[in-house]
């Protein structure tokens, strides 16, 4: 059976093609849920460290040029890869210093690979020419070793390409992570739970995280203290004694951002514009020195002066556009000296994005059009 160009291709970022693709599957614990009655994919025990997950996400190490050779050991065989790599070549010998298989490097080596020789004609052809190549950088049995996981590998990511077509779309956080749980089960019962944990289990657990986190911030229902508990309870579930570093690995900016996303229901419940604005004056003081808090009031200042002159505007333009003693013409001639009052030196940046918005409404209007008299 012939494996498109695109196939090989597109299994580079299978999980990442999760969220872009937006398939999903119907979750099903697997054995190792069900004992612990968690849920989780992994949690803080099954050893995967938040050191782990940033070796894991790290680019490939590369070399400035020359060969990509090793005096032997765990890595490539001394004297292999006669041949020139590019200036950018990925650096074998760091890549598997710790050993052929392991939880940072193995499986983004293994897209490498699909990259690289993503022209195969078939799949009997790609892993010809993969064989080949992997015995040309590695000792023989380095090189057996590495074929017979990366034929177990690309198979089954195959495999569960081809599945993830007969499903539908992931709309929320909790589809995402019911699909990864699916997806991280049909690996283990095709590679084996061990094989399958050791190559993707540091990224599917960085992204069973994030998902999670997701659905706590995103529940309208929630308030931000009743939020904020849930989430210390899942970085102790998920990371036990490393939670606090995982809390505070985001950037400041995204972390007050997410703040905001937590208590927005607070915000939302209080009696005026002054107390919202001094919950928020809180928050940003929990996240940014003096001077950096002083800029994003002047942005604050900045973007109440654009929504009032556009609220304005607005209001000028109805009158406008209203009035019958104007003909159409003095109607755009007014508006346009409106435009220049109002908006003084933006005014043509003002223009530009009216003309936009009003070419983005007559499409949707003609789309519209077309939907009901389809029907």
């Amino acid at each position: 059976m012939n494996i498109s160009r695109k196939r090989v291709t597109a299994l580079a970022g299978l999980v990442f093609l999760i969220a872009v693709v937006l398939y999903w599957l119907y979750p099903q614990e697997t054995g190792r849920e069900r004992e612990a009655g968690s849920g989780y994919i992994y949690d803080k025990s099954d050893n995967i460290t938040y050191d782990d997950v940033k070796k894991a996400r790290r680019p490939l190490p590369r070399v400035a040029g020359g060969k990509t050779t090793s005096d032997g050991g765990a890595g490539p065989r001394a004297g292999a890869g006669e041949g020139p790599e590019p200036a950018d070549a990925i650096d074998i010998r760091e890549i598997f210093s710790e050993a052929l298989i392991n939880s940072h490097t193995t499986a983004r080596y293994f897209k490498h690979l699909e990259s690289r020789f993503k022209d195969s004609v078939n799949l009997g052809d790609h892993l010809e020419q993969v064989r080949e190549y992997l015995f040309s950088e590695f000792s023989a049995p380095e090189a057996q070793q590495l074929y017979e996981t990366y034929q177990k590998y690309i198979e089954c990511e195959i495999a569960l390409g081809e599945a993830f077509q007969s499903f539908g779309l992931i709309r929320t956080p909790e589809d995402a992570l019911d699909a990864l749980k699916q997806i991280q089960a049909f690996r283990r019962e095709r590679l084996g739970e061990a094989l399958a944990d050791q190559l993707f289990g540091a990224d599917v657990k960085a992204r069973e995280y994030a998902f999670r986190r997701a659905v706590i911030v995103g529940d309208d229902d929630l308030y931000g203290s009743e939020k904020e508990a849930m989430l210390r309870e899942l970085n102790t579930d998920m990371w036990g004694d490393e939670a606090d570093a995982v809390e505070a690995h985001p950037g400041e900016y995204t972390r007050y951002r997410e703040k905001m996303k937590i208590y927005e229901k607070d915000l939302a419940e209080l009696p005026s514009a002054e107390a919202r604005q001094e919950k928020i004056d809180e928050f940003r003081a929990q996240f940014f020195p003096p001077e950096a808090i002083e800029r994003l009031e002047a942005v604050d200042r900045q973007l109440a002066r654009e929504k009032q002159q556009k609220e304005s505007y607005r209001e000028s333009e109805a009158a406008v556009r209203e009035n019958p003693d104007l003909t159409e013409a003095q109607k755009e001639t007014t508006l346009r000296q409106l435009q220049d009052e109002i908006f003084g030196d933006q005014a043509e940046a003002f223009r530009r994005s009216e003309t936009m918005r009003i070419e983005r409404e007559k499409l949707m209007e003609e789309h519209q059009g077309k939907g009901i008299q389809s029907r």
